[in-house]
């Protein structure tokens, strides 16, 4: 079985403000807002969801198909050779005259952030077709994560049309599209995944309950920062603990470590809500992590940590 990780290919350039922001953001001057926040250090790293999913899945022992585009610049070459790196097929991988994306993000002390990010190459549509797959098409597996808002809306529909099972993760990318087409994009597939801010943006887009998103996919989950995560099916809804956390190091890329465990679970077979533990437990390493594709760790090591949390086993990392 394949795993496709389609989304954006970007270099984070990551800082640290040593304060708090809600120190400097005076509730009634918000109209005319016009801060510069002194930061301590900048760092390049590589990023980007499908970057970022296929990084975690590698150390976990996979081998992700990569969908997505870098420019023709430094920083493409510089990351289609770290794909390469990996042992991971990069054939539908585009090549832009656009610079590769890039993100901007600072980081203070309660670990809140601020972000801005140019898309760049990863509004160059992607080549990948999904129908010439080897196989039967429903062994595979893919999730459709933040990325060129044109691949997400026909690689959903493709995978729809396919029976291939996908989880549909719009992120930062939910206020890019009208609510219909975010309900078309969700339609077929196995999980809606997003944090809270983003399914009540999800909601209020598309104007149905929570309970009729069930319509469309057959579960979803909602990460919750610290707090773990939250399982939802038309049974109910189940609370995930999140991954113990030595020292939290900085956040950027939980998220997308979080995936990669969910998509490790369900590509061997297992439950929804083991696949959801494990995706609190390899989250967990990401966070201890200066940055989001600096972590560490063997599947010995995760699974360790997962049997001592969840006091549970799971199967293909053992």
């Amino acid at each position: 079985m394949t795993i496709i990780c389609s989304g954006s290919l970007a270099f984070d350039r990551l800082s640290q403000f040593p304060g708090f922001f809600q120190d400097h953001i005076l509730a009634d001057k918000l109209a005319s807002l016009n801060l510069c926040f002194l930061v301590d250090s900048v760092e390049r790293v590589h990023g980007g969801t499908a970057g970022n999913i296929a990084y975690n899945l590698w150390l976990l022992g996979a081998r992700p198909l990569v969908v997505g585009a870098v420019g023709a610049d430094n920083d493409g070459r510089d990351y289609l050779e770290r794909l390469k790196s990996w042992d991971l097929d990069v054939s539908a991988v585009a090549i832009s005259d656009q610079p590769t994306a890039g993100a901007y993000i600072a980081t203070d002390r309660a670990t809140n952030q601020l972000s801005f990010f140019h898309p760049g190459a990863m509004g160059e549509a992607s080549a990948f077709e999904p129908s010439q797959l080897p196989g039967p098409v429903d062994h595979h597996l893919a999730i459709v994560s933040p990325g060129g808002l044109a691949d997400m809306k026909r690689l959903c529909r493709l995978y729809r049309e396919l029976g291939l099972r996908f989880i549909f993760d719009p992120g930062q990318q939910v206020p890019a599209f009208t609510g219909p087409e975010l309900l078309d994009m969700l339609d077929g597939s196995i999980i809606l995944i997003t944090n809270e801010y983003e399914i009540e943006l999800f909601l209020k887009k598309t104007g149905v309950e929570f309970e009729d998103l069930f319509q469309y996919t057959t579960a979803v989950i909602t990460t919750l920062g610290a707090e773990g995560s939250r399982l939802s099916t038309p049974r109910g809804s189940q609370h995930i603990l999140p991954g113990p956390v030595e020292i939290a190091v900085n956040p950027t890329g939980a998220g997308d470590a979080y995936r990669a465990g969910v998509l490790m679970a369900l590509d061997h077979n297992e439950e929804m809500i083991t696949a959801a533990r494990l995706g609190s437990t390899v989250a967990s390493f990401c966070v201890e992590s200066p940055s989001p594709q600096s972590a560490h760790f063997s599947p010995g090591e995760v699974l360790a940590r997962h049997f001592r949390t969840f006091r549970e086993t799971i199967n293909c990392l053992a």
